[in-house]
């Protein structure tokens, strides 16, 4: 039944849907990412990924797309900006301005 769901919102996602690099986490159609405030790091404990995006999608559209994206993908909703998967964290910061929406993504990977 897991790879049902995976198979469905690999099949709702845009044909050139993107994702966090070597992950499988979507990165939202519209986001436009800031290269130079993205960070990949080993730590003694596992790897983090961290960027800082903006959109012009508001904060709710933005939670509805991670929050069903996730659950799909097997992550499990433990508040409603984190997100577990096994020992694999997922935290999304959504800042709202006059002009756009702020997004910040941190990805922290457990050694296996």
């Amino acid at each position: 039944m897991k790879y049902f769901f995976v198979l469905f919102l690999l099949l709702c996602l845009p044909l050139r849907a993107e994702f966090l690099a070597g992950t499988d986490v979507p990165l939202m159609d519209g986001l436009i990412v800031n290269e130079n405030d993205t960070v990949s790091f080993d730590t003694p404990s596992g790897q983090i990924l961290s960027l800082t995006a903006q959109t012009s999608a508001s904060k709710k559209e933005i939670l509805n797309f991670y929050h069903e994206s996730l659950l799909a993908l097997g992550w499990q909703q433990k508040s409603q900006q984190k997100y577990r998967r096994d020992q694999d964290e997922l935290i999304l910061q959504v800042i709202p301005t006059k002009l756009k929406t702020i997004v910040k993504l941190q990805l922290t990977f457990a050694n296996k």
